[in-house]
């Protein structure tokens, strides 16, 4: 088993390629496709004593009635905290215990490995993980009209390196803003019996000016004190989103009758102004 946290050393970015540590720009068509879904967050929160205040959350909002949007669909699929709670996937991803992304450069991994597969278990905290196995020997790729939300990997050898190659996402895949198009070759390679080195090459013309690479050193945990218990405490589906949208029914009923604020004018997605645990913020450029 692996994980991320180790001492700083030289390195001060992720990033080494670009040189300079950066993630490349946007593309304008990649620039364009998150003000739009920008544009409908702000959209539905016009009505919210946070933008009244012009709190952080609502930077390039404005204050005014509940938005006709908020009937609308999202833009692109959500992966964010909307201030809306029509359904489930109004909700952001690690509200509705599907947070496990990829790449993924944080939390614990169990790695098992097998003649004709690798095994990778990703721990994202509070109870989530999520699975891949990956075929080794150079199979190909599933064909184009196959989609996964998290790709399609196939793994060869490079002398000591395993190089996966993950292609075939998913129109709800969102790393970034990078979607369908997104591609990633990972290289993990042992370097000591207790360090990990794994880099990730990422690439979609569509959403970067050019293709960017991360590497990170994952050091061993040990195997008793720190062991991945599988306990499904958050899954989709769960009491947690079921009291939510509970909750979102009985504020309409009630606005209905005359017995409480329109659901429109709560702020339901940054948790409302200040601060605090859990108030993070989706409208602050976390794509």
């Amino acid at each position: 088993m692996f994980e991320t946290v180790k001492p700083t050393g030289r390195r001060t970015s992720l990033v080494v390629d670009p040189a300079d540590g950066r993630i490349p720009p946007y593309t304008a068509a990649a620039r364009q496709r998150l003000d739009l879904y920008r544009e409908f967050q702000l959209a539905l929160m016009q009505a919210t004593e946070t933008c009244k205040k012009q709190e952080p959350s609502c930077r390039g909002g404005k204050y005014g009635p509940p938005s006709p949007r908020r009937a609308e669909r999202p833009p692109v699929y959500n992966h964010d905290r909307l201030n809306r709670t029509d359904g489930p996937e109004d909700r952001s991803l690690a509200e509705r215990c599907m947070a496990g992304n990829l790449p993924d450069f944080g939390g614990y991994r169990r790695i098992v490995q097998s003649p004709g597969a690798v095994a990778i278990f990703y721990d994202t905290g509070q109870g989530q993980g999520w699975q891949r196995v990956i075929p080794v020997g150079g199979s190909p790729n599933l064909p184009p009209s196959v989609r996964l939300r998290w790709g399609d990997s196939r793994a060869r050898w490079e002398g000591d390196t395993l190089v996966v190659d993950v292609t075939n996402f998913g129109p709800k895949t969102d790393y970034r803003g990078s979607r369908e198009n997104l591609h990633l070759v990972e290289r993990f390679k042992r370097v000591d019996a207790d360090t990990l080195e794994y880099s990730v090459t990422i690439e979609d013309s569509t959403t970067w000016t050019q293709p960017w690479t991360v590497r990170q050193e994952l050091t061993a945990q040990d195997e008793q004190a720190n062991r991945i218990y599988y306990e499904p405490r958050c899954h989709e589906g769960n009491f947690g989103m079921s009291g939510m949208l509970i909750n979102s029914r009985s504020e309409e009923r009630a606005f209905a009758l005359g017995q409480g604020p329109d659901p429109a004018t709560r702020d339901n997605s940054t948790g409302g102004a200040g601060g605090g645990e859990g108030n993070t913020d989706p409208l602050a450029g976390g794509n």
